[in-house]
């Protein structure tokens, strides 16, 4: 961001009131300071040595908000403070800090420190690193929930990681490290143990660390993203609005809304819920497409039923004129009900197939292939008429379909109702009616009579 020339002098103002007792006086200065982001750390990072330790705390916290790997090395350095409340202060922060010296430092502190709330705080910003993506972390979590010199309190915190360690090879390690804790002299931890056996504890992400796997899951590292469709799973529906959110702030892009949709289709009918409100709502096409396609697998009937709601607020809005950007959307949805067996807007399904304008999309021919009854016909052998090549083909199979579904004979009074170009459309699709068991016309050729013309 730009600078403006007296800036430095308003940072050390800043600086000087974020020292403030009085709290309003503090809080105005650190949201200025951290507006200035990038401009400001040079000057926090100088503050840190300051003699007041409570402006020395607040600094620690905005430079943890700021996460700068710049800051890391300051940071590490406060480690070895004499407070340990700046000791404490600093593990915490670092949990933020993308730096690949941190894990090792904050190994080190727990191998030194002496004060068990310190190593409790590096304990909990060890696991925040894994969740992040730093598996390198877990090694030392792992060492000190087996410490029996260790206290129950730290250990057992550090059996919350298990909570996010990924991935199906890790599943029977996780459950033998647990059936030997739960064997563990120490009560508190053995009691833990069994817990987590019987019941595993459901994950809760921070929003910084929720902010950081939805910015991970348009990583273009697979390996990355696909970690943070698992850890974003394992969190529950609480992520649902904060994944739409990242959905629409990135409009336009295929790949995020694929990857976010991933996520949903495992979350359970009941978490999927909270979709509902959305479906009213959004205008944009691909996170719209894509949480139309999530409520399709999700088997929620209710979900299922707000999709009539959604085709009818698309078809009275600018979609009323014409195909616009959400005409897909429309016919995914008719696709969707009627895979769950529903005729709640086939008023609007004729609709398309009786307008010229709309492009019969292979979903749509799909949804009425699904529920069409003779009622549909007519619209069909029309579609039919104006449709040529793939789209043809497939008008003509959902025709099939209802005539078979209906009983719909080639000298059904359907049929005959038809305009003789209609008619005639439908013949072609369904065939001559047959006026014995084997018509004239569909008789095979007796190939072994010497007057056949293809025989010498």
């Amino acid at each position: 961001m730009a600078v403006s020339p007296n800036s430095g002098t308003r940072i050390s103002d800043w600086l000087e009131d974020l020292a403030s007792p009085e709290s309003s006086v503090a809080e105005a200065a650190a949201e200025a300071l951290l507006a200035h982001g990038d401009a400001a750390v040079s000057e926090l990072q100088a503050s840190l040595d300051a003699d007041e330790e409570r402006l020395r705390l607040r600094v620690i916290s905005l430079l943890s908000l700021l996460s700068r790997p710049g800051t890391a090395g300051p940071l590490i350095s406060l480690l070895h403070d004499p407070s340990p409340r700046i000791r404490s202060r600093a593990a915490g922060a670092l949990a933020r800090i993308s730096s690949p010296a941190v894990t090792a430092a904050l190994t080190r502190l727990l191998q030194r420190e002496r004060q068990s709330q310190v190593r409790l705080t590096a304990v909990r910003a060890l696991i925040r690193l894994v969740i992040t993506g730093h598996e390198e972390a877990l090694r030392p979590l792992l060492d000190r929930m087996s410490d029996p010199g260790e206290t129950a309190r730290v250990r057992g915190a550090a059996m919350d990681v298990f909570a996010w360690v990924t991935g199906e090879d890790n599943a029977e390690p996780v459950r033998a490290m647990l059936k030997r804790l739960a064997e563990d002299p120490d009560a508190a931890v053995s009691s833990k143990a069994r817990r987590l056996l019987e019941s595993p504890v459901k994950p809760r992400l921070e929003p910084w660390a929720l902010e950081q796997l939805l910015d991970d899951l348009g990583s273009r590292k697979m390996a990355t993203w696909r970690r943070a469709v698992t850890l974003l799973v394992r969190a529950g529906g609480n992520i649902i609005e904060p994944l739409v959110q990242a959905m629409l702030a990135r409009a336009k892009s295929l790949e995020y809304a694929r990857r976010a949709a991933l996520v949903l289709k495992e979350l359970s009918p009941r978490q999927l819920s909270r979709l509902g409100p959305y479906l009213d709502v959004l205008e944009e096409p691909i996170a719209l497409e894509t949480l139309v396609d999530v409520v399709q697998e999700s088997g929620s009937r209710q979900l299922t039923a707000r999709l009539a709601t959604l085709i009818e607020r698309l078809a009275c809005g600018p979609e009323s004129n014409g195909p616009g950007p959400l005409d897909k959307v429309r016919q995914l949805a008719h696709l969707a009900l009627a895979r769950d067996g529903s005729r709640m807007a086939t008023e609007d399904l004729r609709r398309l197939l009786e307008d010229p304008r709309y492009p019969l999309r292979t979903a749509l021919v799909e949804a009425v292939a699904e529920i069409g009854t003779r009622t549909e016909l007519p619209a069909l052998v029309r579609a039919y008429l104006r449709s040529r090549g793939i789209a043809r083909l497939g008008i003509r199979e959902a025709t099939h379909a209802v005539a078979r579904r209906e009983k719909i004979r080639r000298s059904d009074r359907v049929i005959a109702s038809l305009e003789p170009i209609e008619r005639q459309a439908a013949i072609e699709i369904l065939g001559l009616p047959r006026r014995g068991k084997y018509p004239v016309s569909l008789r095979r050729p007796r190939v072994d009579s010497a007057s056949h013309p293809l025989l010498p």
